[in-house]
Order: structure tokens, then C-alpha cells, then sequence
């Protein structure tokens, strides 16, 4: 067999199709006398005298770098476990690719693919379509070289492919310079300047923070705070860090040299607990929240935001299309930069091609027709999908342009996975509106029980499960609902109702099929509440712990269709609406009024009534001297029913500090940060002006 022709620092790809002990066989004598620290073997178990790393663990080498991948899917393939390790396969490098018999591996058992099927189905059940389709790209690239094991080939046909490339010395490309000298005069400059920093993976984007920030911490820059979505994401960054300044220590999440300090926090907690720091840097922004992203340009005078354009970590795209909006209106003279020029393999690096082509990483929108015309709406299943391969890239593109969190296993489940359901709006052909809808529930009574008792978590059932279990609504699980998984609409298309009629056809549909409901979960946000409102759904549950990536809270909402589904709506709504105020001042303290505010309106406060005592409670602290503490339990129940009827007689800053000191209870510290009032008797004062207001109005 003549080996794959490759120009210099070119990746190549080498499949073994075939059973475990060939394979083992042709790799354990190729490998004889190769220097196997340049190796990463991932997979659950590996020849004596290799370290298997298993796929669940393969987060932890991001950053790292290897000479000889080897990639063991026989028992399973997971696509973003495969893209993650792809990227540390340096220029020159070999994937060896470990496949079941070749015609036979989309439909051979495969447990990954387990996380596709909702209980109580099984892996079986889980379509093969991504994997035919990404049999067919891997057949059409010419940089895999695929060997069955019917071929048969022998150790000497492969021995010769396995010299490990040569690197030379590091030094930073154009690209990467260019990229320091931006993030310097970020540092340096005039303030509210941001910088936004884009590249495709092993661009060296995080490598050039890391270098930029070692020469301002050379320039006499005291300290720097590092923000991403998890603490392997910015690995690259402190191991630059170490490598500029090597007398440099490292003490859990923050290197010091000298008296210099950078510090690593997760986004979430720099927004909730912002620590002051000379120089902002957001790596990986396009995995976090675009309402956590405001807070921290807010709070940050210099600020570097980085992102992944195109990859596993979530999608840039979409990140730079909404976020440039509210840099634009914040922050007009911001700056952009985008690297391209490849740092870990050469241009035009053929694998990469294979990757972005096969797991469509970087599927784009294509240009619409400017013509108005008109919109249809259809259904699809995901034969169709797999069919179409122009419709499947330009659905996929259109849903990572519309969510920060896209990954290459929602490829796989759009395509295969069991009980999804997939709208489209289409113009011309092509999608500018989706659904994705998933089905849930249907369990008998006594599962239905367990889950409550939260002794069981049957695999896809989410949202009735979350019911259940946490608001107490245990007849939940035995209902059957459809779930969004996904709404999508292209953004110059949106405020245009093409998402407000996905979701009425879905509700057509559903009725058709005798659904008990529909529903949705997401990262509670001022901007999307009103329009699931405005569609029939009511809020049903608040999670209690904020996302890490988003910063925010889930909220839970359902629509009801049948009356046991309308019955259920109405129930987990008053009883969400019973709880919540109280809550404020518990799990909730850190919600801030423009999201607080809408979820406590419409409540019944009938249990909540004010008697005569409370009225001269309310009327001595807004008109006399009686304490705060005195009069807040009165306030409390005056708050409940004013905010219930929308507050209309208060000013939006007074709104923002009756809810964060009489609902939630926070310190006069968390009061002054909230509101910009020092001291607690000008916070008090501001407090009896405000109930002052209300009296007046009332």
C-alpha cells in the first residue's frame, strides 16, 4: 500500500477497521522503539505499556499537545470527544482511527450513543445516519488511508508512516504578534476600548494571551483576571505564562510573579463577586452567556474577549453576531481581530477540512434572496435530513448562529436521535426558522412515584422529571409532553413572527398527536420571557443554581393542551408564583429586578392580605421614624401585591431598590453595588421615598 502524500506539518488520518486484537496487533509492533510520550491513546484500554485515557477524560489534555493519536471507537464514537482530541494533533502528526468492520460500524453497538435514547429506549433504538455520513467523508478525503481487515496489510506496510515530526523552536507567528500588540493597547490605551479576538482552532489565540499578558506583568501591570467557561480552557494561557516568566508559581487558580498576580474565575462568579483587576480577559466568550458577557464589558473598563470561531467549545458565530450589537451601542470604538494563520499544523491542513466538512463546524448561513417571499413551514424527518446534504448544513448553520453552545453531537442528534421532531420555516428553500421538539413522559404510576421520591432519573425526560422531583409535582412524569429543545430564527429575520408561528403549528401538532403539553426550558432572560408568555406558556419553575457558562438561572415553562395538561400548567404556575417571594430573599437573591420583577406579577396575594396593624406599619416607617426592620414583614406583603400589579406607581430605580432590600434582604453593601446609594441612611431615606411613593400613588 503506498502511503498518504502530505506536504510538511500536513495531519494524515489511518483507519484500522477491524476487531480490537488486529488492530492491537499491527499498532503494538508498528509502535516498537517510537518515543511514546508523543503518543495520546484514547479509549478505555490500550496495550501493555500504554496509558489508555478513556474518551470521558479527554477535556483534561486541552491545551496539550501530541505527535501520534490513536482513537479507539470501537465500543463507541463520541464526535465531540473526536473533535477535542483531533485538536492536539500537532502538524505532521498521524491519527490512527480504530473502527469496527468498516461496511458494518453504523450499524455495530455503540454505548455512546446511549445519551441519544430517552427511557425507556436503548442505544439500539439511536439512528446510524451520522455515522454513514461521516463514513462517506472520511472515504471521499485524501488524506485517510483506510485498511480493512480483510486486507490484511502487514507491520512493514505501516512502520514507515510512524516518524514523528520535527519542531523547531517556539516563537509567536505574524498572527499572533499582532495579536499581542492589540491586547497591549487594550491594557495601556484609552478605556472602553474593547478588543474581540476570533480564530478557528489552533489558531494560538490563547497562547497569545498568555504572551501578551506576560509582557504587560514585565511593564508593571499588577494584576489580571482570566474568565472562561472552565478552568482547561485556558490551560495554553498559563502554560505560556510559565514558559515567559519560568520563576513564576502557580498556587491553584492564580499565578504570581513577583508582585504580580493573574488570576483564573469562572465567568459567573466574576459577574456575582467582581474582583478589581487591571485587564479583563474572557477566553472561550463564545461558551458563555451573552447577558453574563454585558455584565462583565459593564464592570470592566479594559476588557479582551476571545473566542473559538468554529469548533466544539460552542459557536463563534453566533457570539459575534449578537454580541458586536451591544458593542456597537457600549462601546463604539471597539476592536476586532481575527487570526488565521494556523499555529499546531500547517495551512491548508487536510484534516482539518475533513473535521469542519464532517461535523459541518463550520457550517455559515448562506446570503438570502432579498425578495420578500413568502415563508413555508413543513415538517421534516431526518431521512430527509441525511438526504439533503445542502439542507442539513444550512439547518445546522442556522441553529449554531442562534445558540453559543452548538457541539458536533447535536449533528448526531438531529440526525439519529429517537422521539425528535424538526420544523422548518423555509425562503426559497432554504431554513431561516426551526423547531427541534423532543417527547417526554408517559411513565405508569409507579415510576412516575420514583422519580418524585427522586429515586429514579430515567434518561430524557428533563423537564417533567425536574417537575416532579424538585416542585413537587409528582403526577408530572405520567403526562406526555413535547419539549423545545431548540428555536432558531435568522437574525435579520427576527421580531418578524416566523418563531411565534413554529410554536403554533407546534401546538397544532401536538393537539393532533393527543399531547398533554408543551414545553420549554432556558437561561432565564428579560428579552425571551415575554415571547414565550405571549405563546400561552407560563413559568412553572425557577432552577436554583445559576449555569456557569450563561450565568443564569433555568426557567421551566409549560403550555397546556389537554385539560390534564391545562390542569398541571395551572398548578406548577400558582405554585411557582406561592413560592417565588418568598424565595427572593433564599435562592434568588441575586436576580436582578429586570428579571425579578416580571416573574412576580400576575400572583393571586389573597393569602397575603394587609390588616390595620400592617398599614400603620408601612404608614409610621414611609411617614414618621419607625425602623426598617420594624416595618419590613408589612413591607414585604405591600411589595407582593404592588409588584403583582406591575408597580406602575414606582420609578424603575425605586423598583430595583425595594425588591433587592425588602424581598431579598440584601446587605447594605450588596445595596450600594446594586443601586450606586452609599451609607444606610441615605438607602433608608431612599426606601422611605420610595414607600412615600406608594402610599401617594395608592
Amino acid at each position: 500500500m503506498d502511503p498518504v502524500t502530505t506536504s510538511a506539518f500536513h495531519r494524515t488520518c489511518h483507519v484500522l477497521a477491524g476487531e480490537r486484537a488486529w488492530a492491537w496487533q499491527l499498532l503494538r509492533e508498528a509502535l516498537q522503539g517510537q518515543p511514546l510520550q508523543q503518543l495520546m491513546w484514547v479509549g478505555e484500554k490500550a496495550p501493555a505499556g500504554i496509558q489508555a485515557l478513556p474518551q470521558r477524560q479527554v477535556q483534561r489534555w486541552l491545551g496539550g499537545e501530541c505527535r501520534l493519536l490513536v482513537f479507539d471507537a470501537l465500543d463507541g464514537f463520541h464526535p465531540d470527544v473526536f473533535a477535542a482530541a483531533l485538536g492536539t494533533l500537532a502538524g505532521g502528526g498521524q491519527l490512527w482511527l480504530l473502527l469496527p468492520a468498516w461496511e458494518d460500524w453504523a450499524r455495530c453497538a455503540d454505548r455512546q450513543r446511549a445519551r441519544l435514547a430517552p427511557y425507556p429506549l436503548d442505544a439500539g433504538a439511536v439512528g446510524g445516519r451520522f455515522i454513514e455520513r461521516l463514513r462517506e467523508q472520511i472515504a471521499q478525503a485524501d488524506c485517510v488511508r483506510v485498511a480493512r481487515r480483510a486486507d490484511a496489510p502487514s507491520v512493514p506496510d505501516f512502520k514507515h508512516l510512524l516518524q514523528p515530526a520535527v519542531r523547531g523552536t517556539f516563537a509567536l507567528t505574524p498572527d499572533q504578534q499582532a495579536a499581542v500588540e492589540a491586547i497591549r493597547r487594550v491594557a495601556q490605551g484609552r478605556a472602553r476600548r474593547p478588543l474581540v479576538l476570533t480564530a478557528d482552532r489552533g489558531r494560538g489565540k490563547t497562547t497569545a494571551l498568555g504572551a501578551a499578558i506576560a509582557d504587560l506583568l514585565r511593564e508593571g501591570l499588577q494584576r489580571v483576571l482570566v474568565v472562561a467557561p472552565a478552568r482547561n480552557a485556558v490551560q495554553a494561557l498559563f502554560a505560556q505564562l510559565q514558559r515567559e516568566l519560568p520563576d513564576g508559581v502557580m498556587h491553584g487558580n492564580e499565578f504570581a510573579w513577583r508582585a504580580c498576580r493573574v488570576a483564573f474565575r469562572l465567568a459567573d462568579e466574576q459577574a456575582g463577586n467582581p474582583q478589581p483587576g487591571d485587564l479583563l480577559v474572557v477566553d472561550e466568550a463564545a461558551a458563555i452567556g451573552l447577558a453574563l458577557l454585558e455584565t462583565l464589558l459593564q464592570r470592566h473598563a479594559r476588557v479582551v474577549f476571545s473566542t473559538t470561531v468554529h469548533g466544539y467549545e460552542g459557536s463563534g458565530r453566533g457570539f459575534a453576531l449578537r454580541f458586536m450589537r451591544v458593542l456597537e451601542e457600549r462601546c463604539p470604538q471597539w476592536r476586532a481581530l481575527e487570526l488565521q494563520q494556523p499555529v499546531r499544523w500547517a495551512a491548508g491542513d487536510p484534516l482539518e477540512r475533513l473535521l469542519n466538512r464532517a461535523l459541518l463546524l463550520d457550517a455559515e448561513p448562506t446570503t438570502l434572496d432579498t425578495a420578500d417571499s413568502p415563508l413555508d413551514y413543513r415538517w421534516l424527518s431526518q431521512a430527509q435530513l441525511a438526504q439533503d446534504a445542502d439542507l442539513l448544513q444550512q439547518l445546522f448553520a442556522l441553529l449554531v448562529a442562534a445558540h453559543y453552545q452548538t457541539r458536533p453531537s447535536d449533528l448526531q442528534q438531529l440526525l439519529d436521535a429517537p422521539g425528535l421532531h424538526v420544523q422548518v420555516a423555509l425562503r426559497s428553500g432554504v431554513p431561516v426558522g426551526a423547531l427541534l421538539l423532543v417527547t417526554e413522559g408517559g411513565f405508569d404510576q409507579s415510576l412516575a412515584q420514583a422519580v418524585c421520591r427522586g429515586e429514579r432519573r430515567p434518561r430524557g425526560h428533563m423537564l417533567l422529571q425536574s417537575l416532579a422531583q424538585h416542585a413537587g409535582l409528582c403526577e408530572a412524569p405520567r403526562l406526555r409532553l413535547w419539549r423545545v429543545m431548540r428555536i432558531a430564527v435568522r437574525t435579520e429575520l427576527r421580531r418578524r413572527g416566523i418563531g411565534s408561528a413554529l410554536l403554533r403549528q407546534a401546538r397544532e401538532q401536538a393537539l393532533s398527536a393527543g399531547l398533554d403539553l408543551l414545553g420549554s426550558a432556558f437561561a432565564l432572560d428579560e428579552r425571551l420571557l415575554p415571547f414565550w408568555q405571549a405563546a400561552g406558556f407560563a413559568v412553572a419553575r425557577l432552577g436554583e443554581r445559576r449555569d456557569a457558562s450563561s450565568g443564569m438561572h433555568s426557567v421551566q415553562m409549560l403550555a397546556g393542551l389537554s385539560a390534564a395538561g391545562r390542569e398541571l400548567q395551572a398548578r406548577a404556575q400558582a405554585r411557582f408564583q406561592a413560592q417565588f417571594p418568598w424565595r427572593l430573599a433564599a435562592s434568588f437573591r441575586q436576580l436582578p429586578a429586570a428579571l425579578a420583577l416580571p416573574l412576580l406579577q400576575g400572583r393571586d396575594c389573597d393569602d397575603l392580605a394587609l390588616d390595620a396593624q400592617d398599614r400603620a406599619d408601612i404608614r409610621a416607617f414611609a411617614l414618621a421614624h419607625r425602623g426598617f426592620a420594624d416595618a419590613q414583614p408589612a413591607l414585604w406583603r405591600l411589595l407582593c401585591h404592588e409588584f403583582a400589579a406591575g408597580a406602575p406607581g414606582l420609578q424603575a430605580h425605586q423598583r430595583e431598590l425595594l425588591l433587592a432590600a425588602v424581598l431579598q434582604n440584601r446587605s447594605c453593601g450588596e445595596i450600594l453595588q446594586r443601586t450606586g446609594i452609599d451609607g444606610r441612611q441615605a438607602q433608608q431615606q431612599a426606601l422611605r421615598a420610595a414607600v412615600k411613593n406608594l402610599l401617594h400613588n395608592g
